[in-house]
C-alpha cells in the first residue's frame, strides 16, 4: 500500500500517468469535467481536453478490453458543460451516468485511486489550490468503486456506509467532530466554504480547552459571494471566540482544498464543504486516516499557503 499526497498543479501530471497503467478498467466519477463551453465550443488548449483525448486514445488502443465508466454531475449547474465532455468520450467508446455528485475521483482497474477536492476543470487543474491523495491498494481501490457503483445505479446521498478510512457523504461530518474533541495539541485545516455549526462549535470548544488552532478559508471578490460572506461571518464568530490564527486564501484563485489535519498524526480529506447542504444532501467522499507522513506533509503544504503572500493579502482583519 502507499498513498501520496497530490496537491495542486502536480494533478495533471499525476493524472495522466494515472492513465497511462490502465489495462481492464477506469472509473471517473466529477462534479465537473468540462473540456470547453456549455455550448460545445472545444477549448482544445485545456488540460480537461488533454485529459479526454488520453482516455480516447487509450480506448483506441485497449478496444473492448477495457471499460471507461464516467459518472458525473446532471443535475445542478455543470450539466450542460459535463454533457459536452460526455457526448465525446460516448464517441470513443465510454459508458455515461448522469445523476447527482459533489464526490471525485478516478479508479484504475480496482488498485489506484485518485481523489480530493480537483475538478476535472482548467481552472481547478491548472490555477487553484487543491489537495488529493494518489492511492495504490486493492482494498481502498474496493470501497471507493463500491461508492462508484452506489451512484452509478441510482443510488443516492446516505444509501451506503463505506467501510473505513472512507466515508460516504455526510459522514465525514461527525468524523471531523471526534477529531477535533480528540485533539491534544493541534488542529490544522483548509476550507472552501465553511457555514456548519456544530464543527464551528467544536473548534471553539478546543480552543477553550488550550488546543492550537490554524485555519485557512477561502475568500473571492466576485464568485459565489453569498457563501463568502458566510465564511465571513463564520471567521467573525471563530475571532469573537478567541481563535486567530486564521487565514484568508488569496482573492485572485480558489482555494479549494477541504481537509483538516490534528495532532499531525491524523488527517481528513475530501470534497465536502463545511456546510448543512453539504452533510445533508449533495454526494460527498472523505477519507479518515492516521499517517503521521502525510499529516506533516499535509501540514507544511497548508503553512506554504499561508507564508506565501503577505501578511495583509491573508490575515483577517
Amino acid at each position: 500500500m502507499s498513498i501520496k499526497l497530490v496537491t495542486d498543479q502536480e494533478y495533471l501530471p499525476a493524472l495522466l500517468e494515472l492513465l497511462s497503467k490502465a489495462k481492464k478498467q477506469i472509473d471517473i466519477m466529477s462534479y465537473s469535467f468540462a473540456i470547453g463551453s456549455a455550448a460545445g465550443k472545444h477549448n482544445l488548449k485545456s488540460a480537461p481536453f488533454e485529459i479526454a483525448m488520453k482516455l480516447k486514445k487509450i480506448k483506441k488502443e485497449h478496444g473492448d478490453k477495457l471499460h471507461i465508466r464516467f459518472f458525473t454531475e446532471g443535475l445542478r449547474e455543470t450539466v450542460h458543460r459535463n454533457k459536452v465532455t460526455a457526448d465525446l468520450l460516448e464517441e470513443a467508446g465510454a459508458e455515461i451516468v448522469y445523476g447527482s455528485t459533489h464526490a471525485k475521483g478516478v479508479c484504475v482497474d480496482n488498485r489506484y485511486v485518485l481523489f480530493g477536492s480537483t475538478n476535472l476543470t482548467n481552472q481547478s487543474i491548472m490555477k487553484n489550490n487543491e489537495a488529493n491523495l494518489l492511492i495504490d491498494d486493492a482494498k481502498m481501490a474496493k470501497e471507493f468503486g463500491r461508492y462508484f457503483n452506489h451512484l452509478w445505479n441510482g443510488g443516492e446521498h446516505g444509501g451506503i456506509v463505506l467501510r473505513p478510512p472512507f466515508l460516504a457523504d455526510g459522514a465525514f461530518k461527525e468524523v471531523i467532530i471526534d477529531m477535533i474533541e480528540g485533539a491534544k495539541k493541534r488542529i490544522e485545516f483548509s476550507i472552501y466554504f465553511f457555514n456548519q455549526r456544530d464543527i464551528e462549535k467544536a473548534l471553539i470548544e478546543a480552543h477553550n480547552r488550550g488546543i492550537e488552532i490554524t485555519g485557512y478559508i477561502h475568500q473571492h471578490a466576485s464568485f459565489a459571494l453569498s457563501y463568502i460572506r458566510a465564511n465571513r461571518a463564520t471567521v467573525k464568530r471563530l475571532e469573537a471566540a478567541g481563535i486567530t490564527d486564521l487565514h484568508w486564501g488569496p482573492p485572485y484563485t480558489f482555494s479549494h482544498s477541504k481537509y483538516i489535519i490534528v495532532d499531525r498524526k491524523e488527517i481528513a480529506l475530501g470534497t465536502g464543504n463545511w456546510l448543512d447542504e453539504d452533510v445533508w444532501i449533495h454526494p460527498q467522499l472523505y477519507i479518515n486516516l492516521e499517517s503521521p507522513a502525510l499529516a506533516r506533509g499535509l501540514a507544511k503544504h497548508l503553512h506554504s499557503y499561508i507564508t506565501s503572500s503577505s501578511p495583509t493579502a491573508h490575515k483577517q482583519k
